[in-house]
């Protein structure tokens, strides 16, 4: 490649960065009055950007709780079930190794990277927000990976596995449940509310988790239980 157009794609691909960050960072200054900052997950030594830490202290009013939850972006936290659902793939590798997987309401798109960096050889992040695919891309990148987005499994294609964190713990989804496991795939999830009974069997592995930034009552269920179908 000359390297005019190479000068040319790195060009680009830095505005591209800009963009999407500042587009990220708006729409949090916009509901928390905060910025969105480089975290590093000890945890999991994973590096994403979240919500700065700092807006756990603020009291937000009525209004403003009510406007956050209304238009809650899902991807600038790093929930505590899709954390454990993360660990338990870097804790056994060989789930994912090799494999495509799909990470099914993505957000973030930590459990996709967890994929990614225990060996799976492809993850598309599943999510209907657009704003989630930015994230997940950037946070990919932000670990040295690339990954692929859709707001669909239909658009993912064939994966090998499922992977699901904190989706599936309101009765209200328990349709959506059925929807996946009647797909010919396996399915990993992890939940943060132990009344969930979905599967067949028990839990495969417990961990405690919690929230960044943890906002109130997030982490009102810290026991996450990692549940399997069709392994």
């Amino acid at each position: 490649m000359a390297q005019g157009i190479i000068d040319q794609y790195m060009i680009k691909s830095v505005a591209d960065k800009k963009q999407a960050l500042q587009s990220m960072a708006r729409q949090v200054q916009n509901l928390f009055k905060a910025e969105l900052e480089t975290c590093h997950l000890n945890d999991l030594d994973m590096k994403l950007y979240l919500l700065q830490d700092s807006v756990t202290e603020v009291n937000f009013s009525p209004e403003q709780v009510e406007s956050i939850w209304a238009n809650m972006p899902y991807w600038a936290f790093a929930w505590s079930s899709g954390r454990a659902l993360a660990r338990y793939i870097l804790d056994n590798p060989t789930l994912v190794q090799g494999k495509r997987i799909c990470d099914f309401g993505a957000g973030s798109g930590i459990v996709a990277i967890a994929a990614l960096k225990a060996g799976a050889s492809e993850a598309w992040a599943c999510d209907i927000d657009p704003m989630a695919h930015i994230a997940s891309q950037q946070n990919a990148k932000l670990n040295g990976f690339e990954l692929n987005c859709c707001e669909n499994l239909q658009q993912a294609g064939n994966v090998d596995l499922i992977v699901v964190g904190d989706v599936l713990y309101d009765t209200r989804n328990h349709g959506l449940a059925q929807t996946l496991f009647s797909k010919e795939c396996p399915v990993i999830w992890a939940e943060s509310r132990a009344q969930t009974k979905l599967s067949h069997y028990g839990p495969v592995a417990k961990y405690q988790g919690e929230t960044q930034p943890n906002l109130g009552g997030f982490d009102e269920h810290q026991n996450i239980h990692i549940y399997h179908h069709g392994i």
